[in-house]
């Protein structure tokens, strides 16, 4: 018996370790249906149709325990569209519909032919009219159809779901204009349904859609490269022309893109709806992809959706942020309100902790590593797209060296997707990655924020209040960046850092006519130190009116040139001051720094080559200027600009009456301010707008002159405000009566 248990035990780990511990998939809940994302399956096609054939066999068998409504499969199908792979891939998916699970494909570049339209997906024998795909019912006269008689690769069908109608549009790698507006038909005779746009190639792998006319070939494999025989629309193009005119727009989906193979962005269309925008590739996994594919759950309360990553192949499943997640169809979560946060990270390690945050969750999401950290708010990963995270060295020295801060639009994180900011410290003088003690800001675009990231030659990537015109490259390291109807000399701070974890720095100098900034990016290395260098940069704008706001921008005498809320500023001695707020310590808030002067250097003069770091010096913050003109990285004096930012405050752009943080002054904070009409330990989101604690009339006319006000954004004409006062007396009149009577 003991050598037949231990040979049992034997057979059982050789069993497991050959095909690891296999689980089935989790159970949906109550309520809920799912849609089944085939991502490409070219590799099985080629090489392992076994696979190919357990994810089909997979669904098939899960049609009704998963409640499984519709299977997308995002092109190339096949890889070298050989009649073989064809074949293949016609007998995996025709396993569907033996079991009457509905599927909509499309066609990537690998499944047509290389300089033409031309591929073996409209050949009856494969997916072509009359075969078992084309049959199905939702292609009937009615419910779906085809772009072009005779073809089948371009496709749109209905089906209902969890008491919603869908339409999807499946439709090939670089649609043309013709099929464009083939769709643009089709979606405006169905104004009920939820559209889905399934397309091989649409969202690059850093969350931006293709745009070839803003990043040309930088964006790789983009059908723009494709010599087409036509017209070709990439994702910016699809989304211009298309997806964001269609109130109802809820879904993109594409494959294609390599590297991490997994994206997604989410996007406002014209009437506010939300529209989720995701990529799915998992074919430089082993095997081809592994055999995973995306699981969505729809759950019954007619909003929520749960993304997960799954192999029928293996009995897997992919746990990492970007693959197991949860969406809320109507709303784009977006990150609100500046939340300052203190980072410490102890010599010698890799753990970084939180010293004190702001409003919001904030949370370390990177893996330990020295002098490189990663976080999210409220579980919403830093994305570029959501905002400009600034950062300032929050120690003034560690072990005798000086540091410097990055925050990366790229990120090097295995398991990251690679817009999500990357904030990376070094030492000063030796190029070399060192750990330093930070803060840390992220200034929302959804929260009217002008600012953006750029690029090291000067391309304007996601941003919000500037367009390309406002940049201009001067030389190596030199940019110029304006803001239209902004003095750079008296209406606000330019608070701007080095983006590219390669050890630099950066400074900035406001010109003097006030026409702009101009910023520096220089080499941080003990032979180059103050050589300009083109690296990319963020930055972003903070006026003096911005409500709540207290910082300034300070001479290099320590005297105040512009200055916002209470503070007092000294400098002690030459490159050193002394920075207090009144009622706060450093326990309770952050600084952020940029050096904002020129210094003449040589037959230059520039943004100074100074970097500046701060830390607390008991109920007061202690700032440093340091020169770069060597190892020892003397103390200078220098000019710059700081903000304070409590952990219990909310600093906001200076959008007047805007309560609600949306942008734009209109009902909606004038129902809030109702609301809150007397209300005597107010804040500016109640309506507070001239924030002395009490809502009142005054507070009602500073709304009402600024009626229409779109923030930096273009806004309809705006009605005179003593006529928009009448109306608002009227309504917040009624307002108030209105609650007063549901009281009684």
């Amino acid at each position: 018996m003991r050598r037949f248990v231990i040979f049992f035990l034997f057979a059982f780990l050789l069993f497991t370790a050959a095909h690891g511990w296999a689980i089935e998939a989790d159970a949906i809940s109550p309520g809920s249906w799912t849609m089944v994302i085939l991502p490409d399956t070219q590799h099985y096609a080629e090489d392992f149709p076994h696979i190919f054939y357990a994810q089909t066999e997979w669904i098939a068998a899960h049609k009704d325990s998963h409640n499984i409504q519709m299977v997308i499969h995002e092109g190339d199908i096949t890889d070298r569209r050989t009649p073989i792979e064809w074949t293949r891939a016609a007998t995996a998916m025709v396993t569907l519909n033996t079991a009457g699970v509905p599927y909509s494909m499309c066609i990537g570049n690998h499944d047509r032919d290389g300089t033409t339209r031309e591929t073996l997906f409209n050949d009856p024998t494969y997916f072509g009219p009359g075969s078992p795909y084309a049959s199905q019912p939702q292609f009937q006269p009615g419910a779906g159809g085809f772009f072009e008689a005779g073809k089948t690769a371009n496709s749109w069908s209905t089906f209902n779901a969890g008491g919603q109608d869908w339409l999807i549009f499946s439709v090939e790698y670089g649609p043309n204009d013709e099929m464009v507006s083939w769709m643009d038909t089709v979606a405006a005779a169905h104004p009920n349904h939820n559209f889905i746009l399934n397309t091989h190639v649409y969202l690059y792998y850093d969350n931006t859609r293709y745009d070839y006319a803003t990043y040309g070939s930088t964006q790789t494999w983009s059908p723009h490269d494709w010599d087409a025989p036509d017209s070709v629309n990439d994702g910016q193009e699809l989304w211009d022309k298309l997806v964001k005119k269609y109130p109802t727009w809820k879904f993109t989906f594409n494959g294609h893109v390599l590297a991490d193979g997994t994206g997604w962005l989410g996007s406002t269309g014209d009437h506010g709806n939300a529209v989720h925008q995701l990529l799915t590739n998992y074919q430089t996994r082993d095997q081809g992809g592994e055999g995973y594919l995306r699981i969505m759950e729809f759950k019954d309360d007619g909003k929520s959706v749960t993304v997960s990553s799954y192999s029928p192949y293996l009995g897997s499943y992919l746990r990492a942020y970007d693959h197991d997640f949860t969406l809320n169809m109507n709303e784009v979560p977006t990150i609100r309100g500046v939340s300052g946060v203190a980072l410490d990270v102890a010599d010698g390690t890799n753990a970084w902790t939180i010293a004190g945050s702001g409003a919001g969750s904030v949370a370390v999401t990177s893996p330990a590593n020295m002098a490189d950290v990663s976080l999210a708010v409220n579980s919403v990963p830093t994305y570029r797209n959501q905002g400009v995270l600034m950062a300032t060295v929050r120690q003034n020295s560690r072990g005798g060296s000086y540091g410097t801060v990055e925050v990366s639009h790229r990120n090097l994180f295995d398991g990251h997707e690679e817009s999500v900011f990357q904030i990376a410290t070094s030492r000063a003088y030796y190029g070399a990655e060192y750990n330093m003690n930070v803060a840390a800001a992220i200034f929302p675009f959804a929260d009217g924020w002008i600012g953006g990231h750029v690029q090291n030659d000067g391309a304007l990537l996601e941003h919000y209040g500037v367009s390309v015109d406002n940049i201009s490259h001067m030389s190596a390291g030199r940019f110029t960046l304006s803001i239209d109807n902004i003095n750079s000399q008296t209406d606000g701070m330019l608070f701007a850092v080095s983006a590219q974890n390669g050890f630099n720095f950066l400074s900035t100098a406001p010109l003097t006519n006030g026409s702009g900034w101009e910023i520096a990016t220089r080499d941080n290395t003990a032979a180059a130190f103050d050589v300009f260098e083109d690296n990319p940069w963020s930055f972003v704008y903070v006026d003096y009116d911005s409500p709540g706001l207290t910082g300034a921008r300070i001479a290099p005498n320590g005297t105040t040139i512009h200055a916002a809320g209470s503070f007092s500023v000294s400098r002690l001695s030459v490159g050193v001051y002394r920075i207090s707020v009144p009622g706060y310590t450093p326990g309770q808030g952050v600084l952020l720094l940029t050096i904002a002067g020129f210094e003449a250097g040589g037959a230059i003069t520039a943004p100074g080559d100074n970097i500046i770091s701060y830390e607390a010096d008991g109920s007061s913050f202690l700032v440093n200027i340091r020169d770069r003109s060597g190892s020892v990285s003397n103390l200078q004096d220098g000019e710059l600009v700081f903000a304070f930012l409590p952990y219990e405050g909310r600093l906001m752009p200076a959008v007047p009456g805007d309560a609600n943080y949306d942008g734009v002054v209109d009902s909606a904070d004038a129902s809030i301010l109702a609301r809150h009409w007397g209300n005597t330990s107010a804040t500016w989101a109640m309506g507070d707008f001239n924030l002395d604690g009490v809502i009142t009339t005054a507070d009602a006319s500073i709304l009402a002159a600024n009626w229409g006000n779109h923030g930096s954004s273009e806004g309809g004409s705006v009605p005179e405000p003593g006529a928009i006062a009448l109306v608002l007396t009227g309504f917040i009149s009624l307002t108030v009566r209105s609650r007063w009577c549901r009281r009684e």
